[in-house]
């Protein structure tokens, strides 16, 4: 770390003085979003009232991460464009694909049915507590630790460009986040998404711009990688990183695999119209493939005139980029675009994680007749229990955390199956259900770690995924389906009956549909 702090030159004073302001604003904005937000639903899923600017730069703030400004640029510094033609079309399509799938239903039942959560859907699809308690554990399990990974990410920033410890990054970064979160909710983490957004674009640009004027333009840069480094501009990349299989399974990881995800999955039941999310969809995703292709090209630029970083050095390559080209509060102002990138994917988890508890376990297995102030208030109270436990992780930053991201993302992907199923097949079952996702993770875990040779080069993910399909069609053709009543609800009536929201609640849905079994 002292070689990267060397190259950075850090200045606390241009550093402290920026990030000072830009958390103020982000204060000010939960503030503001306090005062919008009454109940449980303005909480969890900003009352359903999202418009297209708001929802399209929260698709694409939530879905960037720390890494993405870090860990994506050093990847495309060592592998070239092939790394970019991997990552950049996972990016684009992590919006659209969810989209065309699921988004326009789901937004459809959020409103007429009340869906706050993923774990709703599931619960009241397959008439099943049990499917609410598996996922909503196992989604917090992995969401915690995908909070604490940002957290760290902030720690290792604050450290670099001002010489003081991890920890404070840490704490500072996470009370900020907490805060906003409590104040104002989903309300909050979109509103402050908006102005995390745009000053991550901004990042992106300035960044490329740099690194093609600092390279000695296109030309030279293309020139300077086709004498020194031809492998970056080729498939599979400088060292083969990228053969066929795994270049397939990681664009169709990072695309269609986000239908798995609970953070993209809610941003859908907060839309006020499909017009609206069809709006905030392609403004999202035209935001994240405009500033992923700037950002990781400036990566594959920099390659042409930062020679020797290795390790952890190269994770820097934007900071440096900027520090040593621009004066310091312009730096230190797109270098919180990179915090932004952290901050935003964190109040997004953090919201969600808040419904797994107070929606999904407390609401429907504790007290399912709780008033909806008294929701509010507990949904408050553990923003900040599970805030503080995403800062412990951050502080702790026990090892290989980074790559926990990754398996935990692989690990809410197995939850594709019974969603798309869900969806798109009346026979579809509840005994299908749990048996697949039961048999998909166990076989997803057990690939990971002990038999990543049974992958057979492709993404174990797709591997088990195909597995946990396949047993769900097989178990389902011979257990019972859902009720009519449940059927109806999701098929049909949603088509024939598209019409206004009837705040209606999900609390025992599942129950109700189970008496109504033939």
């Amino acid at each position: 770390m002292n070689d990267t702090v060397a190259l950075v030159q850090p200045d606390p004073v241009a550093f402290y003085v920026t990030l000072g302001i830009f958390f103020i604003v982000l204060a000010a904005i939960g503030w503001y979003a306090s005062t919008k937000t009454k109940s449980l639903s303005d909480f969890l899923v900003m009352g359903g009232k999202a418009g297209a600017l708001v929802g399209g730069f929260a698709y694409f703030a939530s879905q960037y991460s720390m890494s993405t400004f870090m860990g994506v640029p050093a990847m495309t510094y060592g592998t070239g464009f092939a790394g970019m033609s991997v990552s950049v079309p996972g990016l684009a399509f992590s919006m659209i694909i969810p989209a065309l799938f699921v988004g326009r239903k789901l937004m459809l039942m959020g409103r007429r049915y009340g869906f706050m959560t993923m774990t709703d859907y599931l619960s009241d699809r397959y008439e099943s507590n049990a499917i609410r308690g598996v996922h909503a554990v196992m989604m917090l399990v992995f969401v915690i630790a995908m909070m604490g990974a940002q957290t760290v990410g902030a720690g290792v920033v604050y450290n670099v460009f001002t010489g003081g410890p991890e920890w404070v990054g840490v704490v500072v970064m996470g009370v900020v986040v907490v805060f906003y979160c409590i104040a104002g909710g989903m309300r909050g983490a979109m509103l402050t998404d908006v102005l995390q957004g745009m000053l991550m674009v901004a990042t992106a640009v300035v960044t490329f711009i740099i690194t093609v004027q600092v390279g000695g333009g296109m030309e030279t840069i293309t020139a300077t990688l086709a004498n020194d480094m031809p492998g970056h501009l080729s498939h599979p990349g400088t060292n083969d990183n990228f053969p066929w299989p795994a270049y397939f399974s990681m664009i169709v990881m990072w695309s269609f695999f986000t239908i798995g995800q609970p953070t993209l999955f809610t941003k859908f039941f907060t839309m006020n119209s499909y017009r609206t999310m069809f709006k905030a969809v392609i403004l999202g995703t035209l935001g994240m493939l405009f500033s992923a292709t700037l950002i990781e090209w400036s990566g594959v630029n920099a390659a042409s005139f930062l020679h020797g970083l290795t390790g952890k050095q190269t994770d820097f390559i934007v900071p440096i980029v900027l520090q040593q080209n621009l004066p310091p509060y312009i730096a230190a102002l797109l270098i919180t675009g990179i915090v932004s990138a952290g901050m935003s994917t964190i109040s997004a988890l953090l919201i969600v994680a808040t419904g797994g508890v107070t929606r999904d376990l407390y609401q429907n297995f504790v007290d399912p007749q709780a008033s909806s102030r008294k929701m509010l208030s507990l949904s408050r109270w553990a923003t900040v229990v599970l805030g503080a436990m995403a800062i412990a992780i951050g502080i702790m930053k026990p090892a290989g955390i980074f790559a926990l991201i990754r398996f935990a993302f692989g690990g809410l992907g197995i939850w594709v199956a019974p969603v798309i199923l869900g969806m798109f097949w009346k026979k579809a079952t509840r005994s299908g259900a749990i048996s697949a996702v039961v048999i998909g993770e166990v076989a997803y875990i057990a690939m990971e770690i002990w038999f990543k040779d049974w992958s057979f080069g492709f993404e174990p993910l797709i591997i088990c995924w195909t597995l946990t399909m396949v047993v769900m069609i097989v178990v389902s053709l011979f257990t019972r389906s859902a009720s009519e009543k449940t059927l109806y609800r999701h098929f049909e009536g949603l088509v024939r009956h598209p019409g206004p929201a009837r705040n209606r609640q999900v609390t025992g849905l599942a129950a109700q549909g189970s008496e109504a079994r033939p």
